[in-house]
């Protein structure tokens, strides 16, 4: 990287984006008016902040004086920075003065600390674009990795902002409304509409990778549609959902049928009746204004999708993703297919760190799940499951008995399996399925155990939505 810590202003024979005046006058102004030092205090992310080191070094000064609530001037100044042995390196007692004398008062702080970050952010990408550089230029670096630290560093530079944290009392009673409008009660995450599973996790938490998995026809993606659609449509959040499977019209006409409980197959041959028609147009102004985004590449790889991901962030535009599904998706050209998996898993659970959302991943599970005598799936099911079940903090299986056995009194059971749960307990989620428009609702069993002969019914209390919460759209 360019070496910055000099008092020569230049790189490659060019200059450096530097105010060595702006400088000098912000740090006076907070002698004249300490202050000031309330706003500084989180308005200047670092030390390097400033280019000059006897700035630095005087501005480390006046946050320890800062931290330790001691009055900030002339005399304690100069006494922290002896304490600390940089006395000389600020240019001694006299360069202190001259700073306060700099500056008549403290009226163009704001301005200068505007101006001054400008430079800063310049410099942090001087030395961004430096290191891309030199690794590019590294035979034992991958190209990916080149990429990926590249990406993530201007994302990180771009995402660097000041909070004001004195704010009218507006600004914190609408969101609080807003969240509470939006929100079953007890859910702090993100809210799935699923009963059971709301109550369980509290929300989908931000951080967390869950890892959604089944077999093949089971009802991976009509499951994570149906949080999706609860999600954006009934509680506003923004989804992104990446399809490698299906186009963005089959999930389209998935989602319609969803909410208008019209049967897919009835769309599709084009046989509505008025009301069914009626229905359909009903719900589609509700879909169109949800935060709803869809990418149906069937080519994506993690670099890509990490960057879609963090350029929706960055325009606040994403509160939770969802990826359908792993296996089908691009790797970095690992000849192991096990260590690509677990590379692709990693960089998902690194995304939902990095940009705290939950990150809903579907899995496929290997055929063992079908042998003669298991009725239910376990961790060791996933393909290529290790990096994908140590990755993960939740692991939810989709289970349908009908799948199997094509009895008529399991048609509409489902169950959601969380064999996972990092940070709660497991449990085992009755769920209703509709297959006529693939969606999965709270489930009421008046039997109590769902065995043979139990009536196996939905919540919708008469007049809901998709999520058995109530029709929102």
């Amino acid at each position: 990287m360019p070496d910055f810590n000099n008092e020569q202003p230049m790189y490659e024979n060019r200059p450096i984006p530097v105010d060595e005046q702006a400088e000098r006058y912000l740090l006076g102004g907070i002698l004249r008016d300490p202050n000031v030092m309330e706003t500084l205090a989180t308005a200047i992310p670092s030390d390097d902040f400033f280019f000059f080191e006897r700035h630095r070094l005087v501005w480390h000064a006046m946050t320890q004086l800062f931290r330790m609530a001691s009055p900030i001037d002339v005399l304690t100044l100069s006494a922290e920075l002896e304490k600390e042995g940089k006395i000389q390196k600020c240019g001694g007692r006299e360069y202190i003065f001259d700073l306060m004398d700099a500056v008549a008062s403290s009226a163009n702080v704001e301005w200068n600390v505007q101006h001054l970050r400008s430079k800063y952010v310049l410099r942090q990408l001087i030395k961004a674009s430096d290191d891309t550089i030199k690794k590019s230029l590294d035979a034992s670096i991958a190209p990916e990795e080149v990429l990926q630290d590249a990406e993530k560093t201007i994302f990180a530079i771009a995402d660097q902002q000041v909070r004001k944290s004195l704010l009218p009392i507006e600004k914190f009673v609408t969101p609080l409304l807003d969240r509470l409008t939006n929100r079953k009660e007890g859910i702090t995450g993100i809210p799935t509409g699923l009963t059971e599973l709301d109550e369980l996790t509290n929300g989908l938490q931000d951080s967390d990778l869950i890892i959604l998995a089944a077999r093949p026809g089971v009802g991976k993606t009509s499951f994570a549609l149906t949080i999706a659609a609860n999600a954006a449509i009934d509680y506003n959040r923004k989804v992104a959902f990446f399809s490698l499977e299906m186009d963005g019209v089959q999930l389209a006409q998935r989602l319609l049928c969803s909410r208008a409980r019209v049967d897919q197959s009835k769309l599709r041959s084009g046989k509505l009746n008025r009301d069914e028609m009626n229905q359909i147009i009903a719900k589609v102004a509700p879909i169109n204004q949800s935060p709803l985004y869809v990418d149906d590449n069937a080519d994506l790889g993690i670099m890509e999708l990490m960057s879609k991901a963090r350029e929706l962030k960055r325009k606040d535009q994403l509160d939770m993703l969802i990826v359908d599904y792993l296996q089908l998706m691009k790797t970095g050209g690992e000849e192991n297919r096990a260590v690509a998996i677990g590379a692709i898993s990693r960089g998902l659970k690194i995304l939902a760190k990095e940009l705290h959302i939950p990150v809903i991943a579907l899995a496929q599970l290997s055929r063992k799940v079908e042998e003669k005598g298991r009725d239910r799936p376990q961790l060791s099911d996933l393909r290529e499951s290790g990096s994908i079940e140590q990755d993960a903090d939740m692991v939810w299986f989709v289970e349908r008995p009908y799948v199997r056995t094509h009895k008529d009194e399991d048609y509409n059971k489902a169950e959601l399996i969380v064999a996972k749960h990092r940070n709660g307990s497991v449990k085992d989620i009755p769920l209703y399925f509709e297959p006529n428009i693939t969606t999965f609702f709270n489930a009421i069993n008046d039997g109590g155990a769902g065995g043979e002969g139990d009536e196996y019914q939905y919540d919708d209390g008469g007049d809901m939505g998709a999520t058995g919460f109530g029709d929102f759209g």
